[in-house]
């Protein structure tokens, strides 16, 4: 007998196959104070393979340093985030099931209790437990039995026990007690008629896919050319302005994503180059139209139709994703303020990555961070160059949006012409 590395150990152990047919859960933590504790808990919740682990009424500024170290590699490797939210169901989707591990006077032995399989574990403060407001809002209560003479257990410990005691009785009631030696066994799953039952983890594009770009630009437009009194330099009218530079800012963000130009000249320029168009050579308010631009189109919400229908439809079945080309803060703010943030468990940049779409590297970097392969993922987007080509060359499976009745040449897996249409394919 010899050491052997963990990831060498569990490389030959598909436990996390599990995932091809469960949800993966959620842990949640409320008004933990020791920064220890904050970071063995995000290290549990990567170990277990949970979607996100969120931090309720935690004040943390002063100790985030100390929170990513004891997290470690994990910082990384999942989503974690602090809120003041105290409505559970703001913060778990619904169809999981909220269990606590506490003592209370109606709690079961964890031991004895059949655990739900699509779930949210919450655990409560190092000295004050779970808050009595939450509790009201879960939906099971469970508490860990200790035999020996202290019988309170660390939060980050009971929390352990917990969800590995739920993978236990995950794995074993789906036929998998032999985990440790084979992989899953694909033949005992019932057979599906769904041609597309394989898909898990749905990525989508945002601009001109969910974010209607085009309508937003065009009113945000029309308030830069008031603002600025643009009639009086000549310009006809803010629809004529957006004519003009809709052309040049496509072929901008085309030489943006093969990086021969840098954000700063793409935002510079784009505005540049169309007042020169009416002969007003003027950098300094190219700027000012730039910056505008840049803090109006995010906040105007235009949605393509069928945006939220298809989201409520696909949120209780499948994991959902954000890849796209954008600009981090611009991104997030359409996330925010449209109501979509909710739905999606993660939004990927190409700004962090480093590489934008049809770069496969962004795929493989989503697929990373949504603890996802591309044998279960589908990813949806309106441009065959960018979005289709892209997938396709990270070996996931596409649907092409050609809301403009285009013929585009290239493989795709999927093609529909209106959103609500995926609602037929998943």
């Amino acid at each position: 007998m010899s050491y052997l590395k963990s990831n060498d150990l569990f490389e030959r152990i598909p436990t996390e196959e599990i995932y091809q047919r469960i949800p993966r859960p959620i842990v949640i933590a409320d008004h933990l104070m020791t920064p220890d504790n904050l970071g063995a808990m995000i290290r549990l919740a990567d170990n277990i393979g949970a979607t996100e682990m969120c931090f309720l009424g935690c004040e943390t500024d002063h100790r985030l340093g100390k929170v990513r170290r004891a997290a470690a590699s994990s910082r990384d490797n999942i989503r974690w985030y602090f809120t003041e939210e105290t409505d559970l169901r703001k913060i778990v989707p619904n169809g999981k099931s909220i269990v606590a591990i506490e003592t209370t006077d109606d709690a079961t032995c964890i031991y004895d209790t059949q655990l739900p399989e699509d779930v949210a574990f919450i655990v409560g403060s190092e000295s004050q437990g779970i808050r009595e407001e939450l509790l009201k809002q879960c939906d099971m209560v469970v508490y860990i039995p200790v035999p020996g003479p202290t019988r309170s257990l660390n939060v980050s410990h009971a929390a352990a026990v917990a969800l590995f005691e739920w993978q236990r009785q995950m794995l074993n009631g789906h036929g998998t007690r032999d985990i440790g030696t084979r992989a899953i066994d694909n033949d005992s799953c019932p057979e599906v008629s769904c041609p597309v039952s394989k898909y898990h983890h749905i990525f989508f594009d945002l601009d001109r896919t969910l974010w209607d770009f085009d309508a937003a630009a065009e009113v945000a437009f029309e308030r830069i050319y008031d603002k600025y009194h643009l009639k009086d330099l000549g310009i006809p009218s803010a629809h004529d302005f957006h004519e003009v530079y809709h052309p040049l800012n496509e072929k901008l963000w085309e030489l943006y994503r093969e990086n021969k130009i840098t954000k700063d000249d793409l935002n510079r320029t784009r505005f540049l180059k169309p007042l020169e168009h009416y002969d007003i050579h003027d950098v300094e308010l190219a700027d000012h139209l730039s910056e505008d631009y840049v803090y109006w189109s995010p906040r105007i919400v235009r949605l393509v139709p069928g945006t939220m229908e298809l989201l409520e439809y696909l949120k209780p079945k499948y994991h959902l994703h954000l890849i796209t080309n954008g600009f981090q803060e611009v991104q997030h703010t359409k996330l925010s303020g449209s109501g979509m943030e909710p739905y999606f468990e993660t939004l990927t940049v190409s700004e962090e990555v480093g590489v934008k779409k049809p770069n496969p590297e962004i795929f493989l970097y989503a697929l990373k961070k949504a603890r996802a392969t591309a044998e279960e993922s589908l990813m949806i987007g309106d441009e065959m160059a960018v979005d289709i080509d892209g997938a396709r060359a990270a070996g996931i499976d596409q649907v092409f949006f050609n809301h403009l009745g285009q013929e585009e040449s290239g493989e795709r897996t999927f093609e529909v012409r209106h959103l609500l249409d995926i609602t037929t394919l998943l």
